[in-house]
């Protein structure tokens, strides 16, 4: 048995009871979006973000661990970010300060900030808390979902492999930045489409998901969508839909080009089923 010293047990004590990894603690056991970082107007850092604030940037943990927050994270540079820093710089707090944050997808999400500047085991540090703003919908009474059922598409052995071994947060932020993904490579496809039958089929696919269209403010000619009101189930199902009408077209259109940009939006992750395809 391994016996450790009193100064290694109080060395390993206050690693855990340090400031730093208590307010961190404050992060996770929050009810609404929260992160903390490091203080600064550039090159602040990420030290805890909890499940609310992964699922309303669409990030799993590894991606923005000590990583910036404008370079790799959610943080957009703006007049509105520099008042918020310099309120925090003077101050030491701001409270319900409008604000828009970037999502994994580049959606523009509008939020409002409260947050508390709060030194962290000798570091200046920031605490945020987020509220969701409702984005506006056009067609927010629609399912979303098609009146006649489509032929759907299923993941590969592989890929549903993956699914059942992630954890029960990160599976709906994946399926919901591959859904975003095939939507706005369909609206793409559908533009450079030249054949008739080919744009009519990628329009009927992308008006089933018009009820989630967002204005995407990161990029005014592109077309943006939000998932976030779905649960694990119905963005699954959706995925799969769009995927199998997706799978359809490939077979039966002319135009290679937009065959190969159909084929590397869903083959990655899904294949047709066999009545789709007779091989």
């Amino acid at each position: 048995m391994k016996l450790y010293s009193r100064r290694s047990r109080t060395r390993w004590t206050a690693r855990m009871f340090s400031t730093r990894n208590l307010t961190a603690d404050l992060v996770q056991l929050a009810d609404v979006p929260a992160c903390l970082s490091t203080a600064g107007l550039d090159g602040s850092q990420y030290l805890a973000a909890n499940d609310g604030y992964l699922r309303l940037i669409e990030r799993v943990w590894p991606e923005i661990q000590h990583k910036d927050l404008l370079a790799a994270g959610s943080a957009l540079s703006s007049a509105q970010r520099v008042r918020r820093q310099w309120m925090l710089e003077t101050n030491g707090y701001y409270d319900a300060e409008p604000a828009e944050v970037r999502s994994a997808t580049g959606r523009i999400i509008a939020v409002e900030i409260s947050s508390q500047r709060v030194w962290c085991s000798g570091v200046a540090c920031d605490l945020e808390y987020f509220m969701p703003l409702p984005p506006a919908k056009p067609l927010a009474s629609a399912s979303g979902f098609s009146d006649k059922a489509s032929r759907k598409a299923f993941f590969t052995p592989r890929f549903s492999g993956s699914l059942k071994a992630m954890s029960v947060l990160n599976r709906p932020i994946l399926i919901g930045r591959i859904l975003s993904l095939a939507a706005e490579g369909a609206v793409l496809a559908r533009q450079l489409a030249q054949q008739p039958d080919t744009s009519e089929t990628l329009t009927a696919i992308t008006e089933r998901l018009s009820a989630y269209q967002v204005a995407n403010r990161a990029s005014p000619t592109r077309i943006g969508f939000d998932f976030s009101d779905l649960e694990y189930e119905q963005l699954e199902e959706l995925l799969l839909q769009v995927a199998g009408d997706i799978w359809l077209l490939i077979v039966a259109c002319d135009d290679r080009d937009i065959v190969e940009m159909l084929r590397c939006l869903v083959a990655k992750y899904t294949m047709p089923r066999p009545v789709v395809v007779n091989w």
